[in-house]
């Protein structure tokens, strides 16, 4: 069966491979000129290892997870899918109050979750893209957590989960930042790009997307991740390494970036909705 617009495998699977005629060099493409299906030069042609080092990554980094979920809720509202859900770490962090759809491809990442949420009515776990919803499923928010930068149609799957959403509802996005720190990592896993600020707008535009927020977060990761290859050596100095920085980094950086916008970070937070017909984009916080 072909990929249709809205599939998604994984935290994020391909929604198509990518036509190797498209790729393109490694500096971010004008916003606004083609900013969707934008591929790093260095980026493999396969579906890569997208749950590579995925659960000590979610496990031993608790700090992070809890700011980047602090990040989004206050624009969740009731009903929440989280899209593309992995083993479930951010799910758990949103679910508290609010009716939660988890939504994974990967068979390991859905029996991760279904023993994380085993009794906990108020979370579905399902196994598949946006086709296995129920056709009258809408959301008060979509989350994409890790998710876009896997994805080849960017413009596509973002259209798709606009018509999940409620009137008023909104997509919150959380991505790599930066295309000039695409590593050996990145490849690994199957990321198709970083993004700058500029072209994660150009996306959201082409989508027909306003933000609402729009802001580089997680500045002093920049420096470790530029000097140092402990991403890409074995599991338990990955996992030391993420706990170390967790506990000193992750609450420095949170503590500095609660009082001053960064010009530039590791990654990327927007919080976008669907612009109607007719009216303009606002100025982006």
């Amino acid at each position: 069966m072909r990929h249709l617009p809205g599939d998604l495998g994984r935290r994020g699977r391909r929604t198509a491979k990518a036509d190797t005629s498209k790729i393109e060099a490694s500096a971010d493409p004008a916003a606004g000129e083609g900013a969707s299906r934008y591929v790093h030069s260095r980026s493999r042609q396969d579906d890569g290892e997208h749950d590579f080092s995925l659960d000590i990554a979610s496990e031993a980094s608790t700090n992070y997870i809890a700011w980047i979920a602090d990040l989004c809720r206050p624009h969740l509202g009731r009903r929440v899918l989280d899209l593309g859900a992995g083993y479930g770490v951010i799910t758990e962090q949103l679910a508290p109050g609010r009716d939660v759809v988890a939504l994974d491809m990967s068979d390991a990442c859905v029996a991760a979750m279904q023993i994380r949420f085993r009794g906990s009515a108020n979370v579905r776990v399902v196994q598949g893209d946006l086709r296995q919803l129920d056709l009258d499923d809408r959301f008060d928010s979509i989350v994409m957590f890790n998710v876009l930068e896997h994805i080849f149609d960017e413009q596509a799957v973002l259209e798709s989960c606009i018509e999940r959403l409620v009137p008023g509802g909104n997509i919150i996005i959380y991505v790599p930042a930066v295309n000039r720190l695409y590593t050996d990592w990145d490849r690994k896993v199957g990321h198709f790009r970083r993004y700058s600020k500029g072209r994660l707008a150009g996306v959201l535009q082409e989508a027909n997307l306003r933000p609402d927020e729009l802001r580089y977060i997680n500045f002093f990761a920049m420096g470790p991740w530029m000097l140092s290859g402990l991403l890409t050596t074995g599991h338990k100095s990955y996992q030391s390494s993420l706990e170390m920085w967790d506990r000193t980094g992750t609450v420095l950086s949170r503590a500095l970036e609660q009082r001053v916008r960064m010009p530039v970070g590791l990654n990327l937070f927007t919080v976008a909705r669907p612009v109607s017909t007719g009216s303009a984009a606002s100025p982006t916080r």
